[in-house]
């Protein structure tokens, strides 16, 4: 056989090998795999599927798990490939989304976000990231499945960065004002001190992670005569004021209310609603 011929059939030969290789499972194995995520008309609950090898059938698919699930007003969300993604929702029910390779950067985005538009912050994550693709454990990938409200509570504290200050301000009269919920402490307490009905307030506290307890006798007024106390147990808190009330006044007529501000309150603690009593 002429030596240019067997060249070129050497050279076929080797193409053909190299196009079969593309072609085999190996090849396929490396293309993207994808995620949908959808919900509900009220962003009540979170719905996925995944792996899809097209983001438009994961989308589909997420929202097809959504009307089987029972879902009102299904809608898709997103589709995702070889990252992790989730979403972070507010005390308004918006959902803000998170994205990245690393499931805890995708948590912390998500997070960031929804703090960044929600005036009392009050965000917490709605799943644990949702991770496909090569490279992540299978604890990542259970992760959404197994997760319990705590779970879930636990890693978005972790990843908010929000503070939840509060202050205390004593009005001439003696009585005391407060403002809570705030993300900065400076903010706390201007914010007290510019009310309309503030007029010659003085400060007597700030905090946050807390609770304080408000205390004062029925019937006396002026300054120095409501009594305060923090503690993180609200019922503490509460108790403790009243106490040192009825200590520094000797009356048996002290009542006492409380207010707390952190993000372990976010969702209500006891006494939040009670009046003095």
């Amino acid at each position: 056989m002429p030596a240019r011929l067997s060249a070129l059939l050497r050279a076929a030969f080797a193409t053909l090998v190299l196009v079969a290789g593309l072609a085999s499972p190996a090849a396929h194995a490396a293309e993207k795999l994808y995620g949908g995520i959808a919900t509900d008309g009220k962003h009540s609950r979170i719905f996925w599927v995944l792996p899809e090898t097209d983001g438009k059938a994961a989308e589909a698919a997420a929202l097809a798990q959504c009307r089987k699930a029972g879902g009102k007003e299904c809608k898709v969300l997103s589709w995702f490939s070889d990252s992790c993604m989730v979403y972070a929702r507010n005390s308004v029910q918006d959902l803000f989304p998170g994205n990245s390779v690393s499931p805890e950067m995708a948590a912390k985005k998500a997070i960031r976000r929804c703090t960044a538009a929600s005036p009392d912050g009050k965000c917490r994550l709605t799943t644990m990231p949702l991770c496909v693709g090569p490279g992540y454990s299978a604890a990542d990938l259970q992760a959404p499945v197994k997760a319990t409200p705590a779970d879930l509570e636990s890693l978005s504290a972790r990843m908010d960065q929000r503070e939840y200050w509060g202050a205390i301000a004593e009005k001439e009269t003696g009585d005391l004002v407060y403002a809570d919920g705030y993300p900065h402490e400076k903010d706390a307490l201007s914010q007290l001190l510019e009310w309309d009905d503030c007029q010659g307030c003085k400060k007597v506290l700030t905090y946050t992670d807390s609770c304080v307890g408000l205390a004062w006798a029925k019937g006396i007024k002026g300054r120095g005569t409501s009594f305060t106390a923090l503690d993180p147990d609200p019922k503490a808190a509460r108790d403790a004021s009243r106490a040192a009330c009825t200590a520094k006044t000797g009356s048996p007529a002290c009542v006492a209310m409380v207010r707390c501000s952190g993000r372990a309150y976010i969702d209500g603690y006891a006494g939040e609603d009670q009046k003095a009593n």
